[in-house]
C-alpha cells in the first residue's frame, strides 16, 4: 500500500540516514529516559535557549496540553480549514471556537487576515490557533501576514499559537523571530514531517520559559521513549544530510504539481508542505479508484465538521508527495480517469 493519506514523509530517509538510528542499549531499556540532551539539540537546531523548549510525544500532544493550559472553556479563534486534530482537541478542552474561513482566489487560498485581526481586537478570545503552512491547504502565511498578526497580538491577553509542523518544507516564514517581543507566543513543531520520524512521535514546543513550565506540569512523566529520543538525536546530528534529502522531496513536489497541471480537469494548488491539495470532480470515486490500486489518499471534505470548511474542500484530495517510483502510477491513474 502506498501511504499518501497522512502526510508522512515515507521516502525521505535514505538507507544511510535510516542506518544512523541506533537501537537502545540494555541500560537504556531498563532506565527512564532523560531529555536534556534532546532539548539542547532541538534548542541549538532552532536557535533558542534550552529552557524555551519542551519535548512532547508528537506535536498533537503539545497542541492538547497548550489547549488545556490556556483555554479553560474560553474562546478560540481558529482560521479554517486547519489540521483536523484541532477540532477534537479543542472540543475536549471545552473551547468556544470562532472559525474564520480561508478564501479561494485565482487558484490560490488566501489567509483571512482582516477578519482574524478584527476578531482578535474584540478581546474575547483566550487563544488564536494558526497552522502555518496550512494543513490541508498547503499554503503559508506571508511575512506581511505574520508581522500584522504579531502587531495585533502584542499587548493583548490572547495567546498566539502557531503550529509550524511543515516549516522546513516551506520558504521559511516563521513566527520565531518574534519570540522575544511577543511573550504570549507559542510555536509548535515536530520531527514527524521534516525528519520523517512520524513513528517516533517527537514533537516540541518553543515558548517563554514560564509557558514551558506551565505546560510541562500537565504532561505525564517520561512521555517519550528511549528509541524515539535516540532516533531524534541521530537525525538532528545529521541535520544537513536530512536537509539535502528534504530538498529532493521538495523538488519532487514541484515536478508532481507540474505533472498534475497537465491533466485536464485537475487543479493542483501551490504547496509549501510535503503534500499537495488537488481539486477534482467526483473526488470520492477517485479516492476509491486509488484505493483499489493500492494507493491511499485523503478526502478533503471529511477533514472537518464545520459546514463552511466542508463546502470549501468539496471535491478535493490531499495527496502526500509520492516517491519517484510511485509518482508515475499516481499520475497515470488520474490521466486515465480524466483524459479517456
Amino acid at each position: 500500500m502506498v501511504p499518501l493519506d497522512r502526510n508522512e514523509s515515507y521516502w525521505l530517509l535514505d538507507d544511510e540516514l535510516a542506518g544512523a538510528v541506533r537501537a537502545p542499549s540494555p541500560n537504556e531499556l531498563s532506565t527512564y529516559p532523560d531529555y536534556d540532551e534532546l532539548k539542547d539539540a532541538l534548542a541549538k537546531y532552532s536557535g533558542v535557549a534550552p529552557e524555551q523548549v519542551l519535548v512532547t510525544p508528537g506535536s498533537d500532544a503539545a497542541i492538547e496540553h497548550v489547549a488545556h493550559a490556556y483555554t479553560s472553556g474560553g474562546g478560540i479563534i481558529l482560521p479554517v480549514p486547519t489540521f483536523y486534530g484541532y477540532e477534537s482537541i479543542l472540543k475536549r478542552a471545552n473551547a468556544k471556537i470562532t472559525t474564520i474561513l480561508y478564501e479561494e482566489r485565482n487558484g490560490r487560498f488566501v489567509f483571512p487576515l482582516s477578519k482574524t485581526i478584527e476578531t482578535l481586537a474584540s478581546g474575547s478570545a483566550k487563544m488564536l490557533f494558526l497552522c502555518h503552512p496550512n494543513n490541508p491547504l498547503g499554503c503559508p502565511l506571508s511575512d506581511e501576514d505574520i508581522s500584522a498578526l504579531v502587531v495585533a497580538a502584542r499587548g493583548s491577553e490572547t495567546t498566539l499559537v502557531c503550529d509550524e509542523a511543515y516549516f522546513e518544507f516551506s520558504s521559511g516564514t516563521t513566527f520565531l523571530p518574534y519570540l522575544a517581543a511577543l511573550p504570549n507566543l507559542i510555536i509548535i513543531r515536530t520531527l514527524s514531517k521534516s525528519f520523517a520520524l512520524s513513528g517516533a512521535r517527537i514533537g516540541y514546543m518553543i515558548a517563554a520559559p514560564e509557558i514551558v513550565k506551565r505546560v510541562e506540569q500537565l504532561m505525564l512523566p517520561w512521555p517519550v521513549a528511549h528509541p524515539s529520543v535516540a532516533a531524534a538525536l541521530a537525525l538532528i546530528a545529521r541535520a544537513d544530510e536530512v536537509r539535502t534529502r528534504r530538498e529532493v522531496v521538495i523538488a519532487a513536489r514541484e515536478r508532481f504539481i507540474q505533472a498534475l497541471h497537465e491533466i485536464p480537469g485537475v487543479t493542483a494548488y501551490p504547496s509549501e508542505t510535503n503534500f499537495v491539495l488537488v481539486r477534482i470532480a467526483n473526488a470520492n470515486r477517485v479516492r476509491d479508484v486509488f484505493l483499489a490500486q493500492g494507493i491511499r489518499v485523503a478526502l478533503g471534505e471529511s477533514m472537518s465538521r464545520f459546514p463552511g470548511v466542508q463546502a470549501l474542500l468539496k471535491n478535493t484530495l490531499r495527496i502526500a508527495v509520492p516517491a519517484p517510483d510511485d509518482s508515475p502510477l499516481v499520475i497515470d491513474i488520474l490521466a486515465h480517469l480524466f483524459t479517456t
